[in-house]
């Protein structure tokens, strides 16, 4: 009974690794392309600023 014990034990410990090995680098690369979204965003933001604020050429 002790060795199905121990074997459950490897069983989950090596279901938590790979779910760490699966989440960490999705979750790294998920927040990564979340923030230059938010930059490009920004950065288009202060682009029409900035030809909101020259005057028109006619």
């Amino acid at each position: 009974m002790a060795d199905s014990g121990a074997l459950l034990f490897v069983l989950l410990a090596a279901l938590a690794g790979t779910m760490a090995l699966v989440y960490v680098p999705l979750r790294i690369f998920l927040t990564a392309t979340a923030r230059l979204r938010r930059l490009r965003l920004l950065q288009q933001i202060r682009r029409l600023r900035e030809e909101l604020a020259q005057p028109l050429d006619c």
